[in-house]
């Protein structure tokens, strides 16, 4: 028995009663609590290793240098091209990059709200199981660390995770594949849910001839997404680049771990990005796989309703397979947000079905309070780490003079905040990218060194000085260690005077 919300929901996106100029309020309102949650978490969070990366990855293609050619990276190359989109407004409008670049990102937070709201609505036909979706999907830490505090490719990744889920809903397999298509060139890993999910909605939903029909424009959906990103790649002169960091980096050279090693191993990480709402997330994932369990026996498979919680539920559990194998760390566990997000609105909207009367009420409660506890946790644990971490860099790269120049190993935080490129192509090292470079940059990691020391920059950073022991030898021969900041060490030349390195110690002894 529909309730009257559900039936006005039901009316509302039926197909060709509700035009495009047509928008249901509870979008933008929806939203605009997001942007005001986003707001209150602010653009002052740490600038991080792998944050730093996209960041500087943004600014070099904004300077005209493409993905992976400015920095080799084995995410996709929209997580280089959408920061670089951030750069590019930031030049525009004379703002700083980084700040520009995360306004960006929580601007496609807002938009990826405003789609998880229609998702639930128009998955479970109601608008207040479209609301709690969206409360549920603000509650998660993750996603609002990311919000204003990125750039990260999860957020794009995450948006379009997002676009693909409404795309199966509504039958739109092309777009659909499209949409796939262009998660995984932000982050591959994004694949392996989003196609489970596509070819279990084709199957489940559709009969005979249409399966295949259906499965075909899913592939060729996704087939003109990468041919339009390959032919970027070839207009640039730059195709080589896109193969090696896209494909044969990740296919010969990463290591990873596992869900389940990570648990036993690092028991906190996921718990450390997530906090309280890791248990909202794990309940939203059993759910959405009960629920697909549920429309698999109860529901009509040839109902879109019925068919895309199934496809849901298969891409859920379909992700999850796969980080038992390959996972690490909570960052990994975004794309798994939007399925935990549907799963907690589907479970709104079997309380809206049976808890009569009082159904909408219990609904509404929990969305109203898990988006007061949202708020009032963002606003606690509101970080402010930029600012001293923008202080330190500026006050040492001016001491260093005008043409201060900074190699980065593992750390491109002074190089995104000092707009600087680094001497050579290569600054990430880990997880594989160590022994890749080892066999394939000429001389190995000692070429690299050696690049390093001919272009004898004024600094070397490193984020774990210990890893890196190939450094060693221009580190001994040239440069002082002169102190750590809050997320990385700075090395000087020693060719800069005793009475220098002496200023630059104490710059990072006292902060700014």
């Amino acid at each position: 028995m529909l309730t009257h919300d559900d039936t006005a929901a039901e009316r509302a996106t039926t197909d060709g009663e509700r035009r495009w100029w047509q928008v249901d309020p509870w979008g933008p309102v929806l939203s605009l609590v997001g942007l005001v949650i986003f707001l209150l978490h602010g653009f002052g969070g740490l600038l991080t290793r792998d944050l730093a990366l996209y960041a500087y990855a943004g600014q070099q293609f904004a300077e005209g240098v493409p993905p992976y050619e400015g920095v080799m990276n084995r995410a996709g190359p929209l997580a280089h091209i959408v920061p670089g989109f951030g750069a590019l407004i930031a030049r525009g409008l004379g703002t700083d990059d980084l700040i520009t670049q995360r306004a960006l990102m929580m601007g496609l937070s807002v938009v990826a709200v405003w789609l998880t709201y229609l998702l639930g609505r128009d998955t479970f036909r109601s608008r207040l199981a479209g609301a709690a979706s969206v409360a549920t999907l603000l509650a998660f830490q993750g996603f609002v660390t990311y919000s204003g505090g990125g750039p990260r490719e999860k957020t794009t990744m995450m948006l379009l995770v997002v676009c693909a889920m409404l795309a199966v809903l509504h039958r739109r397999w092309f777009w659909a594949g499209f949409a796939i298509a262009l998660a995984t060139l932000t982050w591959q890993p994004a694949f392996w849910a989003t196609i489970a999910m596509a070819v279990a909605g084709v199957l489940v939903g559709a009969e005979g001839g249409r399966r295949l029909t259906g499965v075909v424009r899913v592939a060729l959906g996704g087939i003109a997404a990468t041919a339009l990103m390959t032919l970027y790649f070839v207009s640039v002169g730059a195709l080589d680049a896109f193969f090696d960091g896209f494909l044969l980096l990740n296919a010969t050279s990463t290591r990873q771990i596992g869900l389940v090693q990570m648990l036993i191993e690092e028991p906190y990480e996921i718990s450390s990005g997530f906090g309280w709402s890791i248990w909202l997330v794990v309940a939203g994932l059993v759910a959405s796989v009960a629920l697909g369990v549920r429309a698999w026996r109860h529901g009509d498979r040839r109902d879109r309703h019925d068919a895309a919680v199934i496809a849901f539920g298969i891409g859920t559990a379909g992700y999850v397979l796969w980080s038992i194998g390959v996972f690490n760390g909570w960052a990994d566990a975004v794309v798994m947000l939007p399925f935990a997000a549907i799963g907690m609105g589907g479970l709104g909207a079997l309380v809206l079905r049976r808890v009569q009367p009082r159904g909408a009420a219990v609904v509404a409660a929990y969305t109203v309070v898990v988006l007061v506890v949202a708020a009032v946790d963002t606003w606690v644990t509101r970080p402010d780490e930029l600012a001293p971490m923008r202080a330190e860099t500026d006050a040492m790269l001016a001491l260093a003079g005008p043409e201060v120049s900074v190699a980065s190993v593992g750390a491109p935080q002074p190089l995104v905040l000092g707009q600087l490129r680094n001497p050579i192509q290569h600054q990430m090292f880990i997880a594989g990218l160590q022994d890749y470079l080892d066999e394939n940059y000429p001389g190995g990691l000692a070429g690299v060194a050696a690049a390093i020391d001919d272009a004898r920059p004024t600094y070397i950073t490193m984020d774990h000085p210990d890893w890196y022991y190939w450094m060693d030898p221009t580190i001994d021969a040239h440069y002082e260690e002169v102190g750590t900041t809050l997320d990385f060490t700075w090395y000087a030349d020693r060719s800069l005077g005793e009475e220098k390195l002496a200023e630059m110690r104490e710059i990072l002894e006292s902060g700014p």
